[in-house]
This record gives structure tokens, C-alpha cells and sequence, in this order.
């Protein structure tokens, strides 16, 4: 695994000519965060780590995908790889180098939890197709591919930039745009892990097509009311804006721990309590000087569950996707 140090800002001190080993530290996230659906994301320092090699030429007994720690266990080490298809769209004029490309994914995000774990694989991948292929990967470019395969901007935009980012497509053109926020240090992160997946498509299902008017006006009330609170590092505000009516009461049967979590932390001083993205995840926002009490009150109660989840203390990335070059 790579040292922190080695670890740069894309496109500083790339080398010259063709690059024949790359890695890519790409962080996950938590996206929405209440009201802000598909349009808000938080990234974690929580990595997933790619290795990409391009060999001098096709040799079989390199296996094309290695896959390192816990987390990745169950992936598809074949062309079945979501890296490798992501390498598939955008090399397709290329098939010499996706003969000859191998690929050693590691990663600390939980899969299908909701904390952006196949956004991080694909925003790291993309940057990697172009940087591989003598391509400059500007960001514009590497967010408008992810968006395009992942579906939504949210998530990628901040596995891309770090911080919060809001994000959304341009009323005149395919790009994507974005602006990012500095979290308050002393607002930490907890995130609630239960044992289940729930995958994206299912969580979105369960979302009705139409909404009340009513509804949208609160949303778009508290999305606005958001982002002044953490431009203003403005708790009582925080608190008030954490409020969805779009997406989390139709998802609320999907993943029972939000309610009981919520229940947990109803008399502890947190600043609020929402789905990681389409969940199974949930995050709870506390200031700093209280983070103790919350994390001992939240793994108490989930050593009592005969399902345990897990009890994640994260810390913002307020940096976004890095690269080394080997």
C-alpha cells in the first residue's frame, strides 16, 4: 500500500511519456445528506485504492484483477470487473492496452452500504483510462464520464474534489457543475454500518415518481438552509436542515436501523441523524466535544443487536481523488 506521501494532486508532477504504473486513492462518501437528493455528497477518509499497471505486452499468467483485503472479497476478478468495463467503454478504440492492463483494487468503503463505494471505483477508473492513454484527465472531463456511467453526479463529485460538493447538470450543456463547501472541523462523522446491502436500484424503486408541491418546497427550503449552515458552521441551523420529505420516509421500511439509530440518539447532543445516500448507512452528525458519548452510546447498542452493525468515527477528505506514479 502506498504511503500517504506519495500521493499527489492529479496532474502535479506527472511524468513525461507513456505511464506504465498508476495508482489512484479515491475516497467515498455519503450522499444527500437529508434533503439534498442527487445533489449533495460528504467524502470520507475512507479509501479505495486502484493499481493499474499497462505490461510491455499480453501476458496470461498475470491474473487481470488482484484483490486485496475483506472488503473487496466477492468482486469479479474478470472482465465482469466494474473497473474493467469502465476501462472496456472508454478503451474501446484501444484493445491492445486493455489486453495488457492489470488491475489490483484495494478498499476500506463497504460495498452497497451507501457510502460510495462503486462511485469511487468509477470516478478512479476513469481518471486512470485517461492518464493511461496519454489523455489529460481535467476534472470536467473525468466528472461528466463517471456521471454518465454511475447515473447521478453526487457521489463522484466528491470522491473527485473532497469536502461537500453540490453538484448538478447544466441547463445548456453536458457538463457537470460544481461547488465545494469546507466542513466544519467540529462536526465529525459517525457512520452506522448495518449487516445488509441494499442496492441502489432497489432504494431508488421505492421512491414515487410524483411528489406534493408541498414537499418540494420543503426540500428545496432546507437544501438552501444547509448549505448557509455550513457556510456559517451554524449547528441550531444544521439541525433544522437535515429534514427530507423526497426520499428517506419511502426508504424508511428498506433500512429499519435509520429509525431505531434515530431513537438511540434522540437524547444525546447530536446535530442530526440521515441516510448515507441510498442507505443501508446512516450517518449521524455530531460536534466534536460529544463525539465520545455518541460513539459509546451507538456501540453499546449495536453489541446488543444479534446482528451487529458497525460503528464507522470518520473524518472528512477535504482533498479528493490523488494519484502516485510508479
Amino acid at each position: 500500500m502506498q504511503k500517504e506521501k506519495a500521493f499527489k494532486r492529479p496532474n502535479e508532477a506527472a511524468p513525461s511519456g507513456e505511464i506504465k504504473k498508476l495508482v489512484v486513492r479515491v475516497p467515498g462518501s455519503s450522499a444527500n445528506l437529508g434533503p439534498g437528493f442527487d445533489a449533495l455528497a460528504l467524502a470520507y477518509q475512507l479509501y479505495c485504492t486502484l493499481h493499474f499497471q499497462i505490461l510491455e505486452e499480453n501476458d496470461h499468467s498475470i491474473p487481470l484483477i488482484t484483490l486485496k483485503g475483506c472488503l473487496t472479497d466477492g468482486l469479479p476478478k474478470d472482465q465482469n470487473n466494474l473497473i474493467y468495463n469502465v476501462l472496456s467503454n472508454l478503451w474501446q478504440n484501444d484493445p491492445a492496452i486493455l489486453q495488457r492492463v492489470r488491475i489490483t483494487i484495494e478498499s476500506h468503503i463497504p460495498l452497497g452500504k451507501g457510502v460510495g463505494s462503486s462511485a469511487a471505483a468509477i470516478t478512479g477508473a476513469v481518471w486512470a483510462a485517461y492518464a493511461l492513454s496519454d489523455q489529460i484527465p481535467d476534472n470536467n472531463k473525468v466528472l461528466a464520464k463517471a456521471t454518465e456511467l454511475e447515473g447521478h453526479s453526487d457521489n463522484a463529485a466528491a470522491s473527485l474534489l473532497g469536502g461537500l460538493v453540490i453538484s448538478g447538470r447544466s441547463s445548456k450543456t453536458r457538463k457537470i457543475i460544481t461547488q465545494k463547501l469546507l466542513w466544519p472541523k467540529e462536526w465529525s462523522c459517525i457512520v452506522t454500518v448495518p449487516p445488509y446491502v441494499l442496492s441502489t436500484k432497489k432504494s431508488r424503486a421505492a421512491i414515487p415518481k410524483q411528489i406534493k408541491h408541498f414537499d418540494a418546497v420543503h426540500n428545496v427550503q432546507k437544501v438552501a438552509l444547509l448549505v448557509s449552515a455550513v457556510n456559517n458552521r451554524d449547528e441550531e441551523a444544521m439541525s433544522e436542515a437535515l429534514h427530507d420529505r423526497l426520499h428517506e420516509p419511502y426508504r424508511a421500511e428498506l433500512v429499519p436501523h435509520l429509525a431505531a439509530v434515530r431513537k438511540v440518539t434522540s437524547d444525546l447532543p447530536v446535530i442530526g441523524c440521515v441516510l448515507s445516500g441510498a442507505g443501508s448507512s446512516i450517518l449521524t452528525i455530531v460536534n466534536h466535544r460529544h463525539k465520545q458519548q455518541v460513539m459509546n452510546c451507538l456501540k453499546d447498542w449495536c453489541e446488543s443487536q444479534s446482528n451487529k452493525p458497525d460503528v464507522l468515527d470518520l473524518e472528512v477528505d477535504q482533498e479528493g481523488l490523488r494519484v502516485s506514479y510508479e
